[in-house]
């Protein structure tokens, strides 16, 4: 009975685990002087910054000479690319909007999305055509991001300069899902990865 007991709570704690969620906080700010930008995972009390990267890599540049026998490889290596995308875009098609219709009709929902921006163009009257043509397509994003997806808390602002040329933009973007989803998105994965290799053989055997 004990040994039952200890099962039942291992799976417990595994359905837990696969239960907790998952967010992925996007972060994206732009003036026009520089631009920055960072992405975060955060697990219960684990959190990890996967953008940007804090360690600083040598960058060591080696200058070597191309020849035209690599250079015919690269673009026989760029045409196979081309067939391959080609060829899995007519048989796999279904399965990859299958697999994107998972992943953002039922697999994420956006927790909070804030956008944010100022902008002129030096002249009134372009700044007043710009203003439309923005918001118009800002806000017809947004409606199709809540259309499509579990949109929850969601704010937009736009502010126009109609004196000054600028550009000031800021995204923040909070993510959910749960490890239960990530795994079914992974399995999905697998087998379109498996059926893309099927097909680079055969492309590769047909010459």
């Amino acid at each position: 009975m004990t040994a039952l007991y200890i099962i039942l709570a291992v799976v417990a704690v595994i359905m837990l685990l696969l239960l907790i969620p998952a967010d992925c906080i996007l972060e994206f700010s732009y003036n026009n002087k520089e631009n920055n930008g960072s992405v975060i995972i955060k697990y219960a009390f684990l959190k990890f910054k996967i953008f940007p990267n804090d360690k600083v890599e040598e960058e060591v540049e080696n200058e070597e000479e191309t020849t035209d026998k690599e250079e015919k490889q690269e673009k026989s290596d760029i045409l196979g690319i081309i067939t391959l995308i080609k060829e899995v875009y007519k048989q796999l098609k279904k399965d990859i909007l299958n697999l994107l219709d998972y992943i953002i009709c039922h697999a994420i929902k956006i927790k909070e999305l804030n956008v944010s921006s100022k902008f002129g163009m030096g002249n009134p009257m372009y700044t007043g055509i710009a203003t439309g043509a923005v918001n118009a397509g800002v806000y017809n994003a947004v409606g199709w991001i809540d259309r499509r997806m579990k949109l929850e808390k969601w704010d937009v602002s736009l502010d126009a300069d109609f004196n000054n040329a600028c550009l000031d933009m800021d995204i923040y973007c909070k993510l959910r899902t749960n490890c239960l989803y990530v795994l079914t998105i992974g399995f999905k994965m697998v087998k379109v990865v498996l059926k893309i290799q099927k097909i680079n053989r055969r492309i590769k055997e047909n010459g």
